[in-house]
């Protein structure tokens, strides 16, 4: 509690989203870099996360607007299953389905789930559920100009009398009187995405550039912006988006054009998990630097870059295989051109696991073999909606370093390891490092900060 104290005091802007400052004289709850003025320290409760605050009675304050904090959950630890599930949440996938359909693909039950929730969150899944909603929604509400019943329902609200009771409840205020509108003269919608710790940007945009596919997406020295599709059932939703880096500020200007209001917290979600925003870089760096060996190797603020989907991940494993990165996406840009529906805009949309599974690959320069994997993969897609990926080595063609770099490349395992690859075993060689195992759960991050040294 010191450590909080000072840190409260002093604004540290490195403890931002790590903890939240209760005030008990105002029932408000602050970051601790709130620029309202400090209370004294025997009015003040604090708080590991937002929601434990929430629960305690305490509103969250309008000034330093405790939604917009760094998503870091430190308070996860290495709970690799709550990781997933706390994501899966964020991207409203408990919106619309009950909590033993949201178990399913996890794998766990629903009692195992909310011990978990109740033991690192001290609440139940719903209830954080209906946390991530609001906030959510605050956020729209304080950063856009959208209209309430959008706001609504793109948060996973179904109706807006819950909306509005809900706020009244949690907030003590309507969402009318916490309405901002910023002046904007982008088209598009508008947010502030923050992080915590550091961010190596320059990596980040060296890692895009590198694998840049100008059909889709466009990489700058300070920006990355892309076209993205969600299919829902028969329904797709189209949009793009712009995430401009502002280091300064310690977040992502996002512009983003979506033609369903309905799937924004999803693909706000996704644009997250693309830029690896939530990264807890403290945690996972303080880990990594516990091998002696590769701890002189480690560059600070190394996030994972991920690909939109699994699907767009899979594709380009499979192009890539024996090939080099270049000739990767070279094949990965000939697919798009071949396959892809055009944008409105000046993008093509990548192509869909249905496009690729009926697809005449022939224009394809690479074995034969390797195309009927690819058809393969598109055809396991569609049959299991991206679910139980390590059921893939199943398919004739795939084996255990496509898996896991499936699973680097979609950002959906922080600890995945393509130990086979050819840039790993140079790497381990060179500089004889001895133990992988002991960077679990963490070797994605591990696994480029090694090709980062090659």
């Amino acid at each position: 509690m010191q450590a909080f104290q000072k840190a409260r005091i002093s604004r540290d802007a490195r403890y931002d989203g790590k903890f939240f400052v209760a005030v008990k004289t105002t029932k408000i709850y602050c970051r601790p870099i709130c620029p309202a003025p400090s209370p004294k320290e025997q009015n003040v409760v604090y708080y590991d996360t937002a929601i434990a605050a929430q629960e305690a009675g305490f509103r969250p304050c309008r000034r330093c607007r405790p939604e917009s904090a760094p998503q870091s959950a430190a308070w996860i630890g290495t709970q690799a299953v709550l990781r997933k599930a706390v994501r899966k949440i964020h991207a409203g996938e408990l919106n619309s389905q009950d909590l033993n359909s949201f178990c399913e693909p996890l794998g766990i039950s629903e009692r195992y789930l909310r011990k978990l929730f109740q033991h690192y969150i001290g609440t139940s899944p719903r209830k954080y559920g209906n946390h991530v909603r609001l906030m959510f929604a605050k956020q729209l509400l304080h950063q856009t100009k959208l209209p309430i019943t959008d706001i609504a329902f793109s948060a996973g609200f179904n109706s807006i009398r819950r909306f509005n009771d809900a706020f009244k409840k949690t907030i003590k205020l309507t969402p009318s009187e916490i309405r901002n509108y910023a002046p904007c003269e982008q088209s598009g919608i508008q947010l502030k995405l923050n992080y915590q710790g550091n961010y190596n940007w320059q990596l980040m945009q060296n890692f895009l550039k590198q694998r840049e596919i100008p059909e889709i997406e466009t990489v700058s020295d300070n920006s990355y912006q892309r076209s993205f599709e969600l299919i829902d059932s028969a329904q797709v939703i189209e949009g793009q988006f712009t995430a401009t880096h502002n280091e300064k500020m310690g977040e992502f200007d996002l512009n983003i054009e979506i033609n369903d209001i309905n799937y924004l917290m999803l693909a706000v979600s996704k644009i997250r998990q693309v830029l690896d925003i939530d990264a807890n870089m403290e945690l996972i760096e303080s880990h990594l630097a516990q091998d002696i060996l590769l701890k002189p190797l480690l560059a600070k603020g190394l996030r994972l870059p991920a690909c939109w989907d699994t699907f767009e991940a899979g594709v380009k494993a499979i192009l890539g295989q024996q090939v080099s990165v270049k000739a990767a996406y070279g094949h990965t840009q000939n697919l798009i051109q071949k396959l892809s529906r055009k944008h409105s805009h000046e993008y093509h949309f990548f192509p869909t696991p249905q496009l690729v599974a009926d697809a005449d690959l022939s224009f394809l320069k690479m074995p034969n073999s390797r195309k009927e994997t690819l058809k393969a993969f598109a055809q396991w897609h569609l049959d299991s909606n991206g679910h139980s990926l390590d059921s893939i080595l199943d398919i004739k063609g795939i084996g255990p370093w496509t898996l896991e770099y499936i699973k680097l490349r979609s950002g959906i395992d922080s600890d995945a390891f393509p130990e086979k690859d050819l840039g790993i075993i140079k790497a381990v060689k060179k500089y004889k490092l001895t133990n992988p195992e002991q960077w679990s759960p963490w070797r994605s991050y591990a696994t480029l900060q090694l090709w980062n040294t090659l």
